[in-house]
């Protein structure tokens, strides 16, 4: 790796998305010549390619950042799956779940004044679905701090007795043959069960969770209709996956 495809991955990692025409100004070179270095990068696993330009790749199987550090990444993407979310897939007298994590947070204030019960894992959301006033039901259970989760036998318990008409959970890894994990096992478990008893099942991600594997399994590629605003090439083959981008287009 030359010094000019060091600088574009190390902005690329700090950006999340860049175009091309950013990375062309960065390193003052031709669209020619940064094709053929997110090509190489591509090529070495390190960089998705998107359309007009191209995304971070992030590889770590068994770690979880903490809800603060990965809130503000991705933001303007999950607004807009939030939006489409809600606009196409929640109606009046729903009972839906809402995972736990950032991907899920935004589709709260979608939801204000619709006529809805949520049920939740997540402390996270407590304060913003007070304040829209939203008929909630918390799991109890045990506090995972990194997350902000509720986790273990008596949240297990609790959700294993409802049935969802819809159900909306992230996760942190969209393999094409693993399916879909998530970093540790009392959330994956959790998750499963919410796929299992749900009527409807989405899922929802960023662009940075395709083409990895994390450490437990909690559905099949196919067992969901998964949502990202912007999906690498690779995944668009699959019917069950949208692109919300071009949904908009």
């Amino acid at each position: 790796m030359n010094l000019r495809q060091k600088e574009i991955l190390s902005f690329i990692n700090q950006k999340n998305v860049v175009a091309l025409k950013e990375l062309m100004s960065l390193c003052n070179v031709s669209e020619a010549t940064i094709r053929r270095d997110l090509s190489y990068l591509e090529e070495k696993n390190l960089i998705y390619r998107t359309h007009g330009g191209a995304a971070k790749k992030d590889s770590a199987r068994g770690v979880e950042n903490t809800i603060d550090s990965k809130k503000n990444d991705y933001i303007l993407d999950k607004k807009k799956v939030a939006k489409y979310v809600s606009d196409n897939f929640i109606k009046n007298s729903q009972t839906i779940y809402l995972d736990a994590g950032t991907s899920t947070y935004d589709i709260i204030d979608y939801i204000k004044g619709r006529k809805v019960t949520v049920v939740t894992n997540s402390v996270y959301h407590l304060s913003r679905l007070i304040q829209n006033k939203i008929h909630t039901i918390v799991l109890g259970g045990t506090i995972k701090h990194s997350t902000q989760a509720m986790i273990g036998i008596n949240t297990v318990e609790q959700i294993s007795k409802y049935s969802f008409d819809a159900c909306f959970v992230g996760c942190n890894g969209i393999d094409h043959d693993f399916g879909l994990s998530t970093a540790e096992e009392g959330e994956a478990y959790i998750k499963s069960i919410a796929l299992k008893n749900s009527k409807n099942k989405y899922i929802l991600a960023d662009i940075s969770k395709f083409g990895h594997r994390k450490f437990q399994k909690i559905a099949n590629l196919d067992d969901a209709i998964i949502l990202s605003y912007i999906v690498p090439d690779e995944f668009k083959k699959y019917s069950n996956i949208i692109e919300v981008q071009k949904e908009e287009a």
